[in-house]
């Protein structure tokens, strides 16, 4: 695998009024036969992370997506949202969007997508909150071949330990807060996770815009945007998850061609540090190419 990081210049897109920049990091297999079609998965992480979710540095490789697709032929393009992370952190916090995020998202991918200048097949994921994002954008900048929605809930969401009144009641009202993550391990982590994986994992959160945090807990906040995408769309769930109901979750994409829902066995939320979790990124990959 060989990575490369980058800041990517977002500015017009995000439409701030200042620099803005989105730290993203492009993992690319060894081989890839010259101008031959490249899959490129361009993956969204969720509240209270940054890219770091889809390659751990504070972890073996066993854990890393980035790694499994790279060695399955793949691309991935992981970034830090806007406003965590290394990504530019606008104040006040009160001037982002959803939709400035999205474009500045979408503009990020444009970005990399220009820069390799070869046939794509682009793939968008979204995990948690990165899932609300990913759907976000799919439908205001169209430039996605399918679309995969893991652990994000059109459902009214289940939260562990917590519920979405109580977060509602703890959110600040502009500002970067903290996920409080102690509350949320039996949503996030299956009892297999190493408490040493946790406890790493938890040092490495990012705080997130409360923007954001609002937006995730407003109930229905993409049912239209999900309606509206026309390309493939995958549905994941883990046992434990945010869905009440995993099957409800297909009928909210109905201008997709096709929805498939997948269900991973012996995993929480959090799938990439999931004892399953090969089963999973295998399952998803047979869906990328079935769907390409």
């Amino acid at each position: 695998m060989k990575s490369t990081d980058m800041m990517l210049d977002v500015t017009s897109a995000a439409g701030l009024g200042e620099p803005t920049h989105i730290a993203a990091s492009l993992h690319m297999p060894d081989d890839i036969p010259d101008n031959a079609r490249l899959h490129l998965v361009f993956a969204v992480h969720g509240g209270g992370y940054r890219r770091h979710y889809w390659h751990p540095p504070y972890a073996d490789e066993s854990y890393s997506f980035a790694r499994w697709f790279t060695d399955h032929g793949k691309a991935v393009l992981t970034i830090d949202m806007l406003g965590m992370g290394d990504s530019s952190k606008p104040e006040p916090e009160s001037r982002l969007s959803s939709a400035a995020i999205a474009a500045a998202h979408a503009d990020a991918l444009a970005q990399v997508v220009a820069k390799l200048d070869r046939p794509l097949n682009v793939t968008g994921i979204g995990h948690s909150m990165g899932g609300m994002m990913i759907i976000a954008q799919a439908a205001a900048h169209p430039a996605l071949d399918r679309v995969a929605v893991l652990g994000w809930a059109n459902e009214p969401m289940q939260l562990g330990d917590t519920d979405v009144e109580t977060m509602q009641a703890d959110l600040i009202p502009s500002g970067y807060l903290h996920t409080p993550r102690e509350a949320m391990r039996k949503l996030f982590y299956w009892p297999d996770v190493p408490i040493e994986l946790i406890e790493a994992d938890e040092a490495h959160a990012s705080a997130s815009p409360a923007t954001m945090g609002r937006a995730a807990l407003t109930p229905g906040i993409v049912h239209d945007a999900a309606a509206s995408i026309a390309v493939p769309v995958l549905v994941m769930q883990s046992v434990i998850d945010t869905s009440p109901d995993p099957q409800k979750e297909l009928a909210y994409f109905s201008g997709s061609p096709a929805v498939e829902l997948q269900i991973l066995e012996d995993a929480a939320h959090c799938q990439n540090f999931a004892g399953t979790r090969a089963v999973h990124w295998a399952d998803m990959n047979d869906w990328i190419d079935r769907t390409s």
